[in-house]
């Protein structure tokens, strides 16, 4: 349906041809724009109500009482299905620390929730595919649940911030974010629908404009950059492209979403997939805006150190996954 629209508004009615570089990453913009605005919106308003029937603090609380491997893997699980809003990651890291949860358990929470969630997931396997949106998946749980096995190893809990530190006993008894109810009255199935559709609505004039930029760039790269170039510079023959790759995604700022229709045309072009994976996963994870936001709960001295931790765990997974596919 939405590529019909865009080949006849395209084509038809603009009268651009297909083979020109403009109508190509007219084209692509238009198919992918729509496309992906309707999935967002759709899968936004599903997951929230879904998400509705969960109780954040027993999940925690059950996530807690786990051997170790069970509840890192649990947390980097977690991670994965927070809320898309960035108002999630943080408050419930916070509240893991406060609760008594090891430093460890958090830090896989925190190591996944930037770079996974439902909704890119459903975008991503809508224009890549589910094998490399598995892939993605699996990478990103696997490096939250043996990343924050690691950094407890090392001890790097002491690096947190005082406050955090010097935590009360108090646990956190509730953490109101996005679509959630701050009430303890039970709210009726209408009312998790409607709340439901709100925060689509109010998530969705967030992030449209992040989304068109993706598209954006996705277009002209897809229209009028040579596919000789992406061989050259991220294919499997360029050795030094995985750490590369990885170093020049920190300075940038996206949310899954908004880089995937970039991933894409990478991938088409010829990029490596491993390659791509790592330059997506090191932009929402490792981007200097995130690592603003971190210093929140992190000094400095733990910041750095885990910046250079997920440079390494990011190359050599890129460097995996090349090989494997």
């Amino acid at each position: 349906m939405f590529l019909k629209f865009a080949d006849w508004f395209v084509y038809q009615i603009l009268g651009l041809s297909e083979s020109t570089s403009f109508g190509s990453a007219l084209h692509f913009f238009i198919y992918d724009v729509i496309k992906i605005l309707f999935l967002l919106f759709t899968i936004i308003t599903v997951i929230a109500f879904l998400r509705s029937y969960i109780d954040n603090t027993k999940l925690r609380n059950y996530i807690e009482k786990q051997p170790k491997f069970i509840a890192h893997l649990l947390a980097s699980i977690f991670g994965a299905i927070t809320p898309f809003c960035s108002c999630s990651s943080i408050p419930v890291f916070i509240g893991f620390i406060e609760a008594g949860v090891p430093f460890g358990i958090a830090m896989s929470f925190i190591i996944t929730s930037p770079m996974i969630n439902e909704i890119a997931i459903l975008v991503l396997a809508g224009v890549i595919g589910w094998k490399i949106t598995i892939l993605y998946i699996v990478t990103g749980i696997t490096v939250g649940t043996f990343g924050g096995m690691i950094i407890q190893k090392f001890g790097w809990g002491k690096y947190l911030q005082d406050y955090l530190l010097n935590k009360t006993e108090t646990k956190q008894t509730s953490s109101c974010c996005c679509s959630c109810r701050c009430n303890k009255e039970k709210p009726t199935f209408k009312n998790r629908i409607t709340d439901s559709i709100i925060y689509a609505k109010d998530l969705m004039k967030k992030i449209w404009l992040f989304v068109l930029l993706g598209v954006g760039v996705g277009a002209f790269l897809h229209g009028y950059v040579p596919q000789e170039f992406f061989i050259k510079y991220m294919g499997n023959n360029n050795f030094f492209a995985v750490p590369l790759s990885v170093l020049a995604g920190i300075p940038l700022y996206a949310d899954a979403t908004t880089i995937i229709p970039i991933a894409q045309v990478l991938i088409n072009k010829g990029a490596a997939i491993g390659t791509v994976l790592v330059f997506m996963m090191a932009i929402v994870a490792l981007s200097l805006p995130e690592m603003i936001i971190i210093s929140r709960v992190m000094k400095k001295e733990l910041i750095i150190r885990f910046v250079i931790f997920m440079f390494i765990a990011f190359t050599l997974v890129g460097y995996f996954y090349n090989i494997i596919l």
